[in-house]
């Protein structure tokens, strides 16, 4: 089975040249206990997050938004990719309302955050390839039997490090869109592929995760 990575599209007639599509007021509070920055990608939050936006100039509004200032793992959408999300089987989501402003008219959209919990981690650590990584330089292979076994050994390489993968196997699932706790990939079934493209939905790139073997 293929899986694909979806992501924001950029510098498109679709999207406009801008990159992030979307900015922050000036003024935003980055410290306020429901600030953006409080999101993480392995729980909801206990707050209600303040998501408001302005229109990158240069960019154009469409149903994916790429955007700079939230790092946990989610997409900002509108009504009409909620709806196709929705309907496809995700790991633990929720939808927060957020407005994105264009010359004064608020524009109703959502951040759909993921929770990227052990319970839905599909990685097979085993079978997987993994390397550790400076920059784009591959420093040498490294084996990893687990999540646990993967924060270890992020320990141990400092910070100048990470680690990266030349596969990842994942074990069978129906899951239609999913995220791994430790890269920022997000990606998407077949099945949901052909659903975002059946409803035209704009801004978005999708493009084959060769790395991703389901076992």
């Amino acid at each position: 089975m293929n899986y694909y990575i979806i992501k924001p599209a950029v510098d498109t007639k679709e999207t406009g040249s801008a990159y992030p599509a979307v900015e922050s007021y000036d003024g935003y509070d980055f410290n306020a206990s429901n600030s953006v920055h409080k999101l993480r990608s392995r729980e909801f939050p206990d707050f209600k997050p303040d998501l408001r936006f302005k229109l990158a100039k240069d960019a154009k509004l469409c149903d994916l938004m790429g955007q700079a200032t939230i790092n946990a793992h989610g997409f900002l959408i509108s009504e009409r990719l909620k709806g196709v999300f929705e309907k496809a089987n995700i790991v633990p989501h929720t939808f927060y309302h957020a407005t994105i402003e264009v010359k004064g008219v608020l524009h109703n959209y959502y951040w759909m955050h993921l929770a990227v919990s052990k319970e839905f981690n599909f990685m097979n650590y085993k079978e997987s390839d993994f390397y550790i990584k400076r920059f784009s330089k591959n420093l040498g292979k490294i084996e990893i039997e687990s999540e646990d076994v993967f924060l270890d050994k992020r320990n141990e390489i400092g910070v100048t490090n990470t680690i990266g993968f030349n596969s990842i196997h994942i074990n069978h699932t129906t899951v239609d869109l999913f995220a791994f706790p430790f890269f920022t990939e997000i990606y998407i079934s077949e099945k949901l592929k052909s659903e975002i493209e059946k409803n035209t939905l704009t801004g978005i790139h999708i493009s084959l995760a060769e790395k991703i073997i389901s076992s």
